[in-house]
């Protein structure tokens, strides 16, 4: 029989061209759509981490995006015509809203649902209680190569750390880590002349689609990448609105 997928994203624009992926390759596909963290809980969170300081470095970087919306638009436009990709979700597909992956209320629908994988992409960390409940193997897509990259920005801060043959993205089963889980496939990306912080998660993502596709037969089947990527491990952040326009004017690197 073919095999059932859900998906766990809070939505977006990146995790669209995945979720449309998958959805080429396995008809039998739910989504369940929790809603994005909210900005204050986002930032406490990570201050008690890192502190305001540099919370505060951070934040600006984190909103850019919104000053340059049309360009990123031209942008985004030009990776669906090369990639063959969607950035929009199609009107007829499954979508349940769920008020977070970690609610009880997902773990009742995931186990109503009975996937045989669970894919999460654009979705927020889930518990080791929750993973634990979890009956089917959960994968996540991460725009980054791992170990190296973890975290977030994982294109920028390959580029900014002068490792251009790490800019990629990577499939891994989910452990309690943060991208820590085993790698089951990876692919080295190539950015655009133009591109900066702002797309580089779209354009890994976009040259990534339809290996996650790929991905999740391997997924199923119990493989990962053997031998697995080794390397030093870092989990990394957002830059600092300082940092960021450092390493532009040093490496050209934006």
């Amino acid at each position: 029989m073919p095999a059932s997928i859900a998906v766990l994203t809070a939505g977006g624009q990146a995790p669209a061209m995945i979720v449309n992926a998958l959805r080429a390759h396995y008809r039998d596909l739910i989504v369940f759509r929790e809603p994005p963290e909210s900005r204050g809980a986002f930032l406490k969170r990570r201050a008690r981490k890192l502190g305001w300081l540099q919370i505060a470095g951070q934040f600006p970087v984190m909103v850019g995006s919104r000053l340059s919306k049309k360009m990123l638009d031209a942008r985004f436009a030009e990776l669906e015509t090369r990639y063959g990709v969607s950035m929009t979700l199609p009107d007829a597909l499954d979508v349940r809203p769920v008020p977070s992956g970690n609610d009880p209320a997902f773990i009742q629908a995931l186990e109503a649902a009975a996937p045989d994988l669970l894919f999460l992409v654009g979705a927020r960390m889930l518990k080791r209680s929750t993973l634990d409940a979890i009956a089917c193997p959960v994968v996540n897509f991460h725009a980054g190569i791992t170990p190296h990259y973890r975290g977030l920005n994982g294109g920028y801060w390959a580029l900014a750390e002068g490792r251009p043959d790490l800019y990629g993205g990577t499939i891994h089963r989910v452990d309690a880590g943060v991208d820590t889980g085993a790698v089951i496939a990876q692919k080295v990306c190539e950015p655009g002349p133009s591109d900066t912080i702002f797309t580089h998660q779209h354009v890994i993502t976009a040259q990534c689609a339809e290996l996650c596709a790929a991905a999740v037969d391997e997924a199923l089947a119990g493989r990962v990448m053997d031998p697995q990527p080794a390397g030093p491990s870092r989990q990394y952040y957002h830059p600092t609105l300082w940092g960021w326009i450092g390493t532009g004017l040093r490496r050209g690197v934006w």
